[in-house]
């Protein structure tokens, strides 16, 4: 992965627990590279860790503008970045990558966001303002505390914000706004798990289709299978190691119990720093880096959360 150093020009207080950091190119220069609506870039935290965080401007800014959220359960990266970010310190950043982008056309686009999946939703957001494209936001926060970006989206027709409403509230309300799918109309969604299924749930009971609707996640889909031990042999090529992985084990963590030691960085298939080439067995993809034809490819695995659809998968490792 390149790596490209920016600089912390602001810092702002968004919303309770997020923070708002735009960081710049060193003495003022132009950014080494371009980026479209809902792009999101590895950022490397002074703890070592590397984390990803949606951008949410546009390109023309010639800057990154990002919004982090303070995670209570955080594994170090946000709360890192809450505590020890300070204007002109210096960040590595990823050069952007976009597994959610904005789908062209002039059709109508629906964007829905729950809590801070308002990152990449408000660069869509802006997208289709500038190109004059007919756009519905609705944003669901906790309180207005939680509401980021409130200055600028607030009095804005095309926007509903909407708080305080539990589960049963916000369904009742997608019942009532979300309206029946007509032909090209497009939604994103970025959220909480539950929410995104609670409007996937009610967008396809409108007759929405499934090509129309899009969603982000912001950590890895959980196991779509769950295996007993002794069910998947590992085998570990150029280290001349075998192991059986256990149930609920990562691949990572079970070569790990041979003294093979591969390098993760996120942890949640996101960052590509664990990338592994596959020599045998047919993998099961549930990270959100490879894109659909290097997955198909069967070349190569994010062993810190994919698994093997046989009894035996052979790494390059």
């Amino acid at each position: 992965m390149s790596w490209v150093e920016l600089q912390v020009r602001g810092l702002r207080e968004e919303a309770r627990d997020i923070l708002g950091v735009e960081l710049c190119p060193l003495e003022r220069g132009a950014l080494p590279f371009a980026w479209q609506a809902g792009a999101h870039v590895d950022v490397r935290t002074g703890d070592g860790l590397v984390r990803q965080y949606s951008l949410t401007n546009l390109a023309d800014e010639g800057c990154l503008r990002l919004a982090i959220k303070r995670e209570a359960a955080s594994r170090g990266g946000s709360q890192w970045l809450h505590r020890h970010l300070r204007v002109g310190a210096l960040l590595q950043v990823g050069v952007p990558r976009n597994l959610f982008a904005l789908q062209p056309g002039s059709d109508e686009v629906w964007l829905l966001a729950a809590g801070i999946g308002i990152t990449p939703l408000l660069a869509m957001y802006r997208q289709c303002r500038l190109e004059r494209r007919s756009v519905r936001l609705l944003y669901f926060a906790r309180s207005p505390a939680h509401v980021a970006f409130a200055e600028r989206l607030a009095g804005d027709p095309a926007v509903s914000l909407v708080t305080g409403l539990d589960s049963a509230a916000i369904d009742a309300y997608l019942q009532q706004h979300l309206p029946v799918w007509q032909g090209g109309r497009q939604l994103y969604t970025c959220g909480p798990q539950g929410f995104m299924q609670r409007v996937m749930q009610r967008a396809i009971a409108r007759g929405w289709p499934d090509a129309a609707l899009h969603r982000e996640h912001f950590q890895a889909p959980g196991q779509t299978s769950v295996r007993q031990p002794g069910e998947l042999r590992l085998v570990l090529a150029r280290s001349g190691r075998e192991v059986e992985v256990m149930a609920g084990e990562s691949l990572v963590q079970a070569a790990a119990r041979v003294g093979v030691n591969i390098p993760t960085s996120c942890g949640m298939g996101m960052c590509g720093a664990c990338q592994t080439r596959v020599l045998a067995g047919e993998p099961e993809h549930r990270d959100q880096y490879l894109s659909a034809a290097e997955q198909a490819s069967g070349e190569w695995l994010m062993p810190c959360v994919s698994g093997c659809r046989g009894a035996r998968l052979e790494l390059d490792c």
